[in-house]
């Protein structure tokens, strides 16, 4: 049998390897140890909900779309090229807990839209304001993060990033 055996103990973070190339956001989610995660998605086990706010983030988006490729114009996920290489600063337990706070609003806003699916959740078209508002104040936690006068453009944040990567001796 040619298996992989990775489990959880409570919940696991999934990350879809592909997601469109129109999204603001790669949408990612929790779910509980039942679920089976294929191949068509990577996983952190056992995932704190500040990995969440950090992984869903602006910043997070572009660096993946940077470094990762894509699949024709989809943006296509790399845990190895992407998620491992991700230039991210130490932070204090106060910071990640302003984040996991975040995280918290945005699965409030999701679930006041739970007759919406992801795919609905994520269009840049029709995204809920709410939803919307709840990201936006997540970017804001994590930009600050990196630098405490906000970013002015995603340009701006792939500089900090790659400089703070080559700081890091990527």
């Amino acid at each position: 049998r040619f298996r992989e055996t990775n489990e959880t103990h409570k919940s696991s973070l999934v990350v879809p390897s592909v997601s469109s190339e129109n999204r603001v956001y790669i949408p990612i989610g929790f779910v509980d140890k039942s679920i089976i995660v294929t191949n068509l998605a990577f996983a952190i086990y056992d995932c704190e909900p500040w990995i969440f706010g950090v992984v869903t983030s602006r910043m997070h988006n572009v660096w993946i779309r940077t470094v990762c490729g894509a699949l024709e114009t989809r943006i296509r996920y790399s845990s190895q090229l992407g998620y491992n290489t991700f230039p991210f600063p130490d932070i204090s337990k106060e910071q990640k807990a302003e984040i996991a706070q975040r995280v918290l609003v945005i699965i409030a806003a999701r679930e006041k839209f739970s007759g919406m699916t992801y795919a609905e959740w994520y269009d840049p078209e029709n995204m809920p304001d709410e939803l919307r508002y709840a990201h936006y104040l997540l970017d804001c936690v994590i930009d600050r993060c990196y630098r405490d006068v906000p970013f002015v453009s995603n340009r701006e944040r792939l500089d900090c990033l790659f400089e703070l990567y080559n700081r890091l001796g990527g």
